[in-house]
């Protein structure tokens, strides 16, 4: 089905965190992630199912925002992905469970609060192109 929209974003407070976050902490976001982002902080996909590549489906929550003071924001996680992976798994969505969709490279991971991390796809775009609805 793929994306169809965004539902209640939150303008950035900052229009260049994103950049100052990759400097100070040694990464970078791909452009189809970054762009999501400016146009869409902290905002919910509708549709929200994606399936990994284990063949589970599993729903994408929100965007974090990257305004530190929304609830779920990048802030409260960035330095523990960075500190454990070495900037190599970045976050970008939460699902409801509270695990973390990351950028490994430039492919999409699912990061599990037992710390296992499941492949999803290739690419942020390929990640928004497999959204779909629960039937």
């Amino acid at each position: 089905m793929a994306l169809q929209k965004w539902s209640r974003p939150k303008p950035l407070n900052n229009p260049i965190v994103i950049k100052q976050l990759e400097e100070k902490y040694g990464f970078t976001l791909s452009d189809d992630l970054v762009n999501c982002i400016l146009s869409n902080n902290g905002a919910r996909p509708r549709p929200n199912t994606i399936e990994l590549k284990n063949g589970e489906e599993n729903d994408v929550k929100l965007l974090l925002s990257y305004n530190d003071s929304d609830p779920e924001n990048i802030f409260k996680v960035i330095e523990y992905f960075v500190n454990t992976y070495n900037g190599t798994l970045i976050p970008f969505a939460v699902d409801s469970a509270g695990n973390y969709y990351c950028e490994q490279g430039r492919r999409i991971v699912l990061w599990t609060q037992n710390k296992e991390i499941l492949p999803v796809c290739n690419s942020f775009s390929q990640f928004l192109d497999s959204l779909y609805e629960l039937e």
